[in-house]
Order: C-alpha cells, then sequence, then structure tokens
C-alpha cells in the first residue's frame, strides 16, 4: 500500500542493519553484512526529498554455491557505498510521483509472502534480473516511478535507464541517462490487497542491446546495430486460506529473450504461529541450456522489539551441481 508522508513536520531518519552466516556444512563458510540508511526530507505540504543507501561487507570472495538465482537476497561484493534513493517525490490525493534515482527493489515484487524468503528469485524474478542489467540491487539507475492506490487496487509504472550502475564517477555513473547505449526499461504493475490476500500482475519492456552484448565488451557494444524490445510478463498471488496458513504462487515468462531465463514458477506455503512466521518455498527458472530447482524451509522470530532472528535452509538443485546451504540471519532497525 502507499504511505504519505506529507503530514510529518520533521525529517525521518532511519537505520537498518542485517548480518547473515552461510555455512555448506562442509569446508565453506561466509559472512554477510548490509547497512542502509533512509533519510525523508519534508520540503513542502505534498514534497519531500527521499535519501537512501547501502554499504555491504562479506568475509568469503566467492560464493558458497554457483548457483543460478542466488540463494541469498544480500549477499553482493563489498560495497563501501552506494545510493539505493536520491530523488523527489510529489504527493497529491491518492498519487506518488518521484523523480530521481531509485532501484526496482523500492516498489516490485515486493509483498508481505515474498519478503520472508531469503532467495533472490522471491524479490525480482530471473526473467527479468538475470536477463537485464537493470537498476537491480545493489545497482540504481536515474528514473521515474508513478503510484496510483485505489481503495483496495494500487497502480504503479515506472521508467528507468536501461543499465544501473553503483558508481559517483565516470562512465558508470549513477546519475547517467543514456538510453542510446544504456537502452530503456519500462515497468507496469497492477495489485489487488484485501482481507490478506494479495494478487498482482505486471509486465515490462526492456530496450536495449542483445544480451551477448551485455558482458561489458565495448568492441562488441559498437558492433552491434540493432537494439532488441524484449518483453517479461508475470502475476502472483498471495491467498489466505486460515487464521495460520498462506499460500504463494507465482509464474513469470519472457516472450522474446533467446538466451538466458525464458519462464519462472514458484509455490510456497507461510506458518503464522503467535508473532513468528515460516515458510516453505520451491521454485524452477528454465534458463536457455540451464535449469534449477530451488527449495527453502526459513522463520522469522522477532526480538529486541525491532529486531528478528531468521535461519533458514536452502537446497538446490542445477544441471551442474548440488547444494545444500544453511543460513542465520539477524535483522535490527532504528
Amino acid at each position: 500500500m502507499i504511505t504519505h508522508c506529507h503530514h510529518l513536520n520533521a525529517q525521518n531518519f532511519r537505520i537498518e542493519y542485517t548480518s547473515e552466516l552461510q555455512t555448506d556444512f562442509k569446508e565453506g563458510t561466509n559472512w554477510v553484512n548490509l547497512l542502509r540508511t533512509d533519510l525523508s526530507i519534508p520540503i513542502k505540504k505534498y514534497l519531500k526529498a527521499d535519501f537512501a543507501t547501502i554499504s555491504t561487507a562479506k568475509t568469503r570472495e566467492e560464493r558458497l554455491a554457483n548457483d543460478l538465482q542466488t540463494f541469498s537476497n544480500i549477499e553482493e561484493e563489498n560495497i563501501p557505498l552506494a545510493l539505493a534513493i536520491l530523488g523527489i517525490e510529489f504527493s497529491y490525493g491518492k498519487s506518488l510521483l518521484f523523480i530521481g534515482i531509485r532501484n526496482l527493489n523500492e516498489d516490485y515484487f515486493a509483498s508481505p509472502c515474498t519478503s520472508l524468503f531469503t532467495n533472490s528469485s522471491c524479490g525480482i524474478f530471473p526473467t527479468l534480473s538475470a536477463n537485464y542489467p537493470i537498476a537491480n540491487y545493489p545497482v540504481s539507475s536515474v528514473g521515474i516511478d508513478y503510484k496510483l492506490e485505489l481503495n483496495y487496487c494500487n497502480l504503479e509504472t515506472s521508467l528507468y535507464n536501461g543499465t544501473g550502475y553503483r558508481y559517483f564517477t565516470g562512465r558508470e555513473n549513477v546519475l547517467r541517462f543514456c538510453p542510446k547505449t544504456d537502452g530503456l526499461l519500462s515497468i507496469t504493475s497492477i495489485n489487488y490487497q484485501k482481507n490478506d490476500n494479495g494478487y498482482y500482475c505486471g509486465f515490462a519492456l526492456y530496450s536495449g542491446l542483445p544480451m551477448d552484448n551485455e558482458d561489458g565488451d565495448k568492441k562488441k557494444k559498437q558492433k552491434a546495430k540493432k537494439k532488441e524490445l524484449n518483453s517479461i510478463f508475470w502475476g502472483y498471488i498471495e491467498q489466505h486460506l486460515s487464521r495460520h496458513i498462506n499460500i504463494l504462487i507465482q509464474y513469470s515468462v519472457n516472450t522474446t529473450e533467446k538466451k538466458g531465463c525464458r519462464n519462472y514458477s514458484g509455490i510456497g506455503i507461510l506458518f503464522h504461529i503467535k508473532n513468528t512466521t515460516g515458510g516453505i518455498f520451491t521454485d524452477y527458472a528454465n534458463f536457455t541450456d540451464k535449469y534449477e530447482l530451488a527449495n527453502e524451509l526459513t522463520w522469522k522470530i522477532p526480538c529486541y522489539k525491532n529486531g528478528y532472528i531468521q535461519p533458514a535452509f536452502h537446497f538446490i538443485k542445477n544441471n551442474q551441481n548440488r547444494y545444500f546451504i544453511g543460513m542465520l540471519r539477524f535483522g535490527y532497525k532504528i
């Protein structure tokens, strides 16, 4: 749901820290950390400035699993500081308009059930995130985001620079807006939420160079004369079955991409016991010449008022290998 902030009389500052211990139960361990800061400054009644940064650090350079979907949605290379949000938000009635730097994780594929699981595919589906260099965590890009709330129905549409960045200078400057070389990403979603049920659907259009030219090879990019227009569709359901049980069903298809992830599907069940929530989730990602089946068992336990502890187990099978990963995540907000 949309959160209106134009009634704030003072700035709103928040810090969120997430720490995660990982093991493959053999020889490998990893300690991953994510620090995020958010600052919102009201300017006028219907206008405010938003600013958010992220910093990541881990103790192991290589990942514990060579999986296709990334089992941890916070693990990245060591990043001292990167922008997640920097821009101006206008609010009027039931509408919000943001102009500036942003990433897709702030708005899309974020719902009560999907936010429980730690696998990256419960965030942005791999039919979009695995195929294109878009503004997906930990990178952002210049864009425009519009939200409209109508009772239980929300509409959101955005236009982004087709490539995300995280640096502040040079060609990979996060302020860069260059559709000619970086492409464009247009994304729209319609969501309906009522009585703990959620129904979500959307589509994205990506105009940019073919995937063969998105590997950073400038010579290949110079040779590419024709951009491609790719379309991605998705939908997912969060259905409340009883006081203690919700189910999650997901599906997404890339109708035009000849390489990369062609389709994705997932199903899960969530259990609510007192103030804790646990879940089991299974997804299948079909790539051009690969596949991956990922399973997750997790439980989130609140602690220290604004914190939580979350153990998780991942069993992953693809056409290259099998992996069994255990994780213990701790999060706290100030």
